[in-house]
């Protein structure tokens, strides 16, 4: 089993863990604003949405890894299986719209935090000087 990382020459494996722990932090900390701010059930929600993101995440990674291959029948099968991260989401968000659907606004934000973190990582690069220095 292959991973992203240096070590195997992919490009863009530290933009990937940096989001990964972007997504670690705003997971905690909306844990414990979701409990403090509303209640233990809203915290329970969002750590749901949270975990169906991280779960979403981790799948889009093993898959991405996999499709960079030149074999054209192994990229149309990961693309195939990637169709279950669209899954995944609408599974949890069902059982949990059904069973706590006052809690909406909490899951929504846990799943989305896959999203956040892209967008922090982005707003980093953003601002992040360039490491080549301009010409003299």
């Amino acid at each position: 089993m292959s991973e992203v990382g240096p070590q195997n020459g992919l490009e863009g494996a530290e933009h990937l863990r940096r989001i990964t722990g972007g997504m670690v932090v705003l997971g905690l900390l909306g844990l414990l604003l979701w409990g403090l701010l509303r209640s233990g059930v809203a915290a329970l929600a969002f750590g749901v949405g949270a975990a169906t993101s991280f779960g979403f995440w981790s799948l889009h990674r093993y898959l991405t890894v996999r499709m960079l291959t030149p074999s054209v029948r192994r990229r149309w099968l990961y693309a195939f299986l990637s169709l279950g991260k669209l899954g995944l989401i609408a599974l949890v968000l069902r059982g949990m719209m059904g069973r706590y659907p006052a809690e909406a606004l909490p899951l929504a934000t846990g799943v989305l935090l896959f999203v956040a973190g892209i967008l922090l990582e982005a707003l980093r690069i953003m601002f992040q000087k360039p490491e080549v220095p301009p010409p003299a």
